[in-house]
């Protein structure tokens, strides 16, 4: 029996490989199809989603029935053997891997911030259509979409398939996979399995790139501005009032800073400047660090940011977290609000 995975992120393949490591699984059994990562572990087989290798113009005509064109694409690798599959979300692809003959069952894992959320819409359910208007004309860009995705072999059954979470919680044999009792928040408990990487597994320091913090504060920086539209000069205020509020609680000499995605220096970054002009170290971890890994290797430290599911994490394997929306002089209505749990777990630093 094969068990074939299906990631998109450092946060993914984490969650996969726990998975694996609680299955007790061989390499043998194991098939990772990765969406665009690029996957640091040789253990274990991994191959790029269909979408990836499908090309485009021309190429498109030799796959255009795109269900049947995934089989044969999957056999090449499965050679007809059964499988359970484990997917994040149900995309396309991950409902053509459900629907394969030879798929067996399938179970959920958290890939992030959808499996935090404690309300669901309509909108959460068709995400894969969430462009499309509801109502439709003749000839109209939606409408052309529909037609192709029928030409192409996405039936309307096959689409009708939920794409959240929510619409399998009562799926016998079904189980959801996490690091935290608040992912899939409205999934029945004993449907959840709760996993616990070791600390001193080896992928765990790779992914961490061999840190492991004690007691020392980590904080993570991102405006969320393009989430909520509030101009940065509110993020830099709390960020201000914030290592004000800590030297004053504690002896505030270092601060590991992890930057947003793509940056590796803190030159011209508000925070960075923020902390030094404030008579504070700053180092600045590895921008291709994995946070969860880095939080599973280290002990009670106090995790700061705005708006971020690491947050969530932090607080998962036993960190203090704080979040400095809480000073933010202005908010915004964001999907961050429909997380009940998250914000249960978050600390407000001018109430301590």
């Amino acid at each position: 029996m094969k068990h074939i995975f299906t990631v998109h992120s450092s946060l993914t393949y984490l969650v996969a490989w726990s998975i694996i490591q609680h299955l007790k699984l061989t390499k043998e059994e194991v098939l990772v199809i990765s969406a665009g990562y690029q996957v640091p572990d040789e253990t274990y087989q991994v191959i790029p989603s269909f979408s990836k290798i499908e090309g485009k113009g021309i190429r498109k005509v030799f796959t255009l029935n795109t269900p049947k064109s995934f089989d044969r694409y999957l056999e090449s690798f499965i050679q007809k053997q059964d499988f359970i599959a484990y997917v994040d979300l149900m995309a396309n692809f991950q409902k053509l891997l459900v629907t394969h003959p030879q798929c067996k069952g399938f179970h959920f894992f958290e890939e992030g911030n959808s499996a935090y959320m404690a309300k669901d819409d309509l909108t959460d359910l068709t995400w894969n259509s969430r462009k499309m208007k509801y109502r439709s004309s003749t000839f109209s860009k939606s409408w052309w979409q529909s037609v192709m995705r029928a030409l192409r072999g996405f039936n309307l059954r096959l689409q009708s398939i939920p794409y959240h979470y929510n619409a399998y919680t009562h799926f016998e044999n079904l189980s959801f996979y996490c690091f935290s009792e608040n992912a899939f928040y409205n999934a029945p408990a004993e449907k959840k399995v709760i996993l616990k990487p070791e600390a001193d597994q080896l992928f765990i320091q790779q992914m961490a790139k061999g840190f492991a913090l004690e007691q020392e504060v980590i904080w993570i920086d991102g405006s969320n501005s393009r989430y909520t539209g509030i101009e940065a000069s509110y993020y830099h205020d709390s960020i201000t009032e914030a290592i004000s509020i800590l030297q004053k609680k504690r002896d505030l000499n270092r601060v590991y800073v992890k930057l947003r995605p793509g940056l590796s220096s803190g030159t011209g970054i508000f925070l960075v400047e923020a902390l030094e002009s404030a008579g504070i170290e700053v180092q600045i971890l590895p921008a291709d660090i994995n946070l969860e890994s880095l939080f599973i290797r280290s002990n009670e430290c106090t995790v700061i940011g705005n708006l971020t599911a690491a947050l969530e994490y932090a607080h998962a394997f036993g960190h203090t977290v704080y979040s400095t929306y809480y000073l933010s002089k202005k908010k915004a209505n964001t999907f961050l609000d429909r997380m009940d749990g998250f914000w249960k777990n978050m600390k407000d630093l001018s109430q301590e």
